[in-house]
């Protein structure tokens, strides 16, 4: 008998929880006035700076991409090995 309250003592400390949070619409308006006064301060680049770090980018992004490359090649070498150790152990 004592599992039969179980249930009921679950939801009303639920409600109880319920009735300690804030609407969205409140914590809108807490957070209202700073939205408007961030102000991003980025480092002047000078144009070399810029091509070295644009230059540092396309290089990551080709090792990158051969990394991937060399991923799929791995990949694909296992499964042809794979596919070829289960075609000779069912073909006999």
């Amino acid at each position: 008998m004592g599992s039969a309250s179980q249930p009921m003592l679950v939801v009303k400390a639920n409600r109880a929880l319920l009735r300690k949070r804030r609407s969205f619409k409140e914590i809108r308006e807490a957070y209202e006035g700073y939205v408007g006064d961030t102000e991003l301060k980025f480092k002047d680049l000078t144009p070399f700076e810029q091509k070295k770090i644009r230059d540092k980018i396309i290089q990551q992004a080709k090792m990158d991409r051969l990394e991937e490359i060399q991923n799929y090649c791995i990949a694909l070498v296992i499964l042809i090995v794979l596919g070829v150790v289960l075609y000779y152990l069912f073909s006999s």
